[in-house]
């Protein structure tokens, strides 16, 4: 083994070490974040622009974050971005009106948009091509292993503290803030960037940016489709916990048992998938699963009892394993050396573009019925961004995909 291959494994298993014990604590107050906020006295119409509006406020950081990893480097961007995912468990914790939750829900957004992207930017960094959704996959599956136990665990916390309350949750949010830091810890120690990429300025990275985008309109179709990606799932997963507890009469231990399934089912499936991604290609797995997640929404609405949503998250977390291909498939759409800026870039575009997702899902909830963000978010998933993805090209083959990409 070479020094070079011998850095990437070490840095490989330095980010698996860290999203591991993130993927527990993250785990613990997943299923109840959204039931907390209106637990606090706001309504459906109220979470969804708490939402709204703090994605707004998390597009530039996560740009930032994002294009840091291209003019600074990887590792500054990445410790950035753990912090912010420190602050977001901080704010939950607090109690102090409608300005700690958007600042809570902006922290999350920014750990969701900038944080993963940029280190899933450094596990792609350390992994070779041909191996990459398979890492991907394992990294994915050691973290849903070890957090197999927080939904349950988590159950049985709110339980002891009063159950679905504010004064029930808010201690797992101090459970969550607590393994956060030892994460970061690791990561401060360990972490390293194993490809060195060359720096440049933040306009000179944004112009760029926009040159690789406009030179292939596969890219721009992306960008399209993580739009879209806010009118079906911003618009929709934060209804889903709360209609599960008020509609179908799900209580905390059903909640626990539902993120337990949904880890099982992703546990299960993430290294078939990673192995068959990197078989057929990411395009065709994520295409060949998709219908599972329309499966996982009828069964919630049309659930006779709270058990069966328990079922619903199993066959959810069968469809979440596809979620490895797609990062595999969205990092490789650029080289190496643009992926900062190609991440960066996304995000400010099309961030404020999905912002108003989670609002029209709140009023959605409200106003026509509790079912229709789900049967919207399933309309426009299948009508408009499944042929999106069929449009996507293959990225398995590197070498023959960078030969038809246009540089700058």
């Amino acid at each position: 083994m070479d020094s070079d291959e011998h850095s990437q494994r070490r840095n490989y298993l330095a980010l698996l070490t860290r999203r591991t014990l993130a993927g527990f604590f993250n785990g613990l107050p997943s299923q109840y974040m959204n039931i907390y906020v209106l637990e606090m006295g706001f309504t459906e119409q109220d979470l969804g622009a708490l939402r709204s509006v703090g994605t707004l406020f998390a597009t530039l950081p996560s740009a930032v974050l994002n294009f840091m990893a291209d003019v600074a480097n990887r590792r500054k961007a990445y410790l950035v971005g753990l912090l912010f995912e420190i602050l977001s468990a901080l704010f939950f914790f607090i109690d102090g009106g409608a300005l700690p939750v958007l600042a809570a829900m902006m922290f999350f957004l920014v750990s969701f948009f900038g944080l993963s992207r940029v280190e899933d930017v450094l596990v792609a960094d350390s992994l070779r091509s041909k191996r990459r959704a398979f890492g991907f996959s394992v990294i994915r599956s050691l973290s849903i292993f070890v957090s197999l136990i927080a939904p349950i665990a988590a159950a049985h916390l709110v339980s002891m503290f009063g159950g679905i309350s504010v004064e029930g949750i808010r201690p797992v949010f101090l459970i969550q803030l607590l393994g956060l830091i030892v994460a970061f810890i690791i990561a401060l120690l360990y972490v390293k960037d194993v490809r060195i990429v060359p720096e440049v300025g933040v306009t000179e990275a944004i112009k760029n940016s926009i040159s690789i985008v406009r030179l292939n309109p596969w890219l721009e179709r992306w960008i399209l489709l993580e739009v879209l990606g806010g009118y079906v799932f911003s618009m929709s997963t934060p209804f889903e916990t709360i209609y599960a507890v008020k509609v179908k009469g799900a209580d905390e231990f059903i909640l626990g048992y539902m993120g337990f399934a949904l880890n099982v089912g992703s546990l299960i499936a993430l290294p078939l998938v990673g192995r068959l991604a990197d078989s057929i290609g990411r395009v065709k797995t994520i295409l060949l699963l998709r219908p599972l997640y329309y499966i996982s929404i009828a069964l919630l609405i049309m659930a006779p009892s709270p058990s069966y949503l328990i079922v619903a998250w199993l066959i959810r977390g069968v469809w979440f394993a596809s979620i490895a291909p797609f990062q595999a498939l969205a990092i490789e759409l650029v080289p190496f050396d643009y992926r900062g800026r190609w991440n960066g870039i996304r995000t400010l575009i099309s961030l404020p573009l999905r912002s108003p997702g989670s609002v029209i899902g709140g009023y959605l909830y409200m106003n026509v019925s509790p079912e229709t963000p789900f049967i919207a978010a399933v309309l426009v998933d299948l009508l408009l961004r499944v042929p999106l993805i069929y449009m996507t090209p293959e990225t398995l083959n590197r070498k023959k995909y960078l030969e038809v990409f246009r540089r700058i």
